[in-house]
């Protein structure tokens, strides 16, 4: 990843933001926000059209960024500029001073990977029969918009988690490393909430035969809780290579949940 990929990965972001926010919002409803047409906005957001500098100005305007951000965001406009046309650099372009590339790129892109559940399954979708690439099969097989499907598909790109190979998507050999705990903590919480949810629906939706949820409550002695968590790693280990073993036609989560039912007491 370089430089000059921070002004579209800001922007990606920000589409992103929303469309948690509105599941109906659009590309369209994103560039009359920025004040220019939608088409303009998928040329930029695909990298076949650099921002004006007037342009680059309004998204500054439009834009919660921190004046780092901002400062970054210009300079990587600017940047992509001198790399593909340095003889039509507008004089405002000029006056901007090349930036060192930061990690807030990678960090955003992380977060969400982590965050948001349909990145995984996308991954895994892969591995399913007549797995369609384009983000419009995806979006119907997972139940999201087809815009989420594309942002996750680009995230999952510039992470090299999927690779685009003869037309098709594939899963790569790269793991994503959950190391910074200050980064990947938040993240993990909101993608245990997310799969949670998804539970809920599948106990309203799915039929019998294509789930199993069980439940057990039990008084216990909490000094086995290590012995616990190990045998359920261990089980989650031979399920997991029970059940992808053969055709793979359907992507499923599976959750365990052990916790206590009682409040901690001060």
């Amino acid at each position: 990843m370089n430089g000059t990929d921070f002004y579209r990965i800001s922007l990606k972001e920000e589409l992103s933001r929303r469309c948690d926010r509105n599941p109906r919002y659009s590309i369209r409803s994103f560039a009359r926000t920025l004040g220019i047409d939608a088409g303009a906005l998928s040329r930029i957001l695909s990298g076949k059209q650099i921002p004006s500098f007037k342009m680059t100005q309004t998204f500054l305007n439009t834009l919660d960024l921190t004046p780092e951000e901002q400062e970054q965001f210009l300079a990587s406009i600017a940047e992509t500029h001198r790399a593909r046309a340095p003889i039509r650099l507008g004089r405002g372009f000029k006056r901007v001073k090349a930036q060192p590339v930061r990690t807030t790129e990678l960090s955003i892109d992380t977060y969400r990977v982590i965050a948001d559940w349909y990145h995984a399954a996308i991954m895994e979708l892969t591995f399913t029969n007549g797995f369609d690439s384009s983000p419009k099969a995806i979006a119907q097989e997972l139940g999201i918009t087809e815009l989420e499907a594309s942002l996750a598909i680009d995230r999952l790109i510039r992470l090299e988690l999927m690779e685009s190979r003869n037309g098709r998507l594939v899963k790569t050999n790269l793991q994503l490393s959950t190391a910074d705990k200050h980064l990947t903590t938040p993240a993990l919480r909101k993608n245990q909430r997310q799969f949670l949810e998804k539970a809920i629906e599948s106990l309203e939706d799915a039929p019998i035969e294509r789930r199993s949820m069980t439940s057990m409550t039990m008084a216990v002695n909490e000094s086995k809780m290590p012995e616990a968590k190990q045998l359920i790693r261990e089980f989650n280990r031979k399920l997991c290579s029970l059940l992808e073993s053969g055709k793979r036609g359907r992507v499923y989560n599976l959750s365990i949940a052990l916790y206590p039912l009682q409040k901690e007491q001060e």
